[in-house]
C-alpha cells in the first residue's frame, strides 16, 4: 500500500570533467537506477541538474558519480540542494539538456 516516497533535489557537480564523456555516463547511470530529471552544463567546470527518485536512489547515484574510476580525479564536488518529497514524478526520464535549454 505504501510507494516508495519520491524525492526531488537539484545537484551540482564541480570539476574538470570533459562534457559529452560525463553527461552521457551520467544519463546512463541515472537510467540504470530508475531516476529522471536532467543535467546541463552551466559553465567549463559545472554541471547542475535535477533528479527525481527514492532517495537512497538518489544517494546512489551520488556515490556512482563520485566513485567512477575515470572521473574520480576530475570531480572535485557533489552538491546534493533542495531535497524534498514530492507526489508525482514531473520528468518522464532522465535526459541532458543544452545549455541554452530551459
Amino acid at each position: 500500500m505504501s510507494k516508495a516516497n519520491i524525492m526531488t533535489c537539484d545537484f551540482e557537480i564541480k570539476g574538470k570533467i570533459p562534457k559529452e564523456a560525463f553527461e552521457m555516463f551520467a544519463a546512463a547511470q541515472a537510467k540504470v537506477l530508475g531516476l529522471r530529471g536532467y543535467i546541463t552544463q552551466v559553465s567549463e567546470e559545472c554541471f547542475k541538474g535535477q533528479l527525481q527518485g527514492e532517495g537512497r536512489v538518489i544517494e546512489a547515484f551520488k556515490q556512482m558519480i563520485l566513485s567512477a574510476a575515470e572521473y574520480v580525479a576530475a570531480v572535485k564536488e557533489f552538491v546534493i540542494k533542495n531535497l524534498k518529497a514530492i507526489d508525482d514524478y514531473t520528468y518522464k526520464t532522465f535526459e541532458v539538456k543544452d545549455k541554452g535549454a530551459k
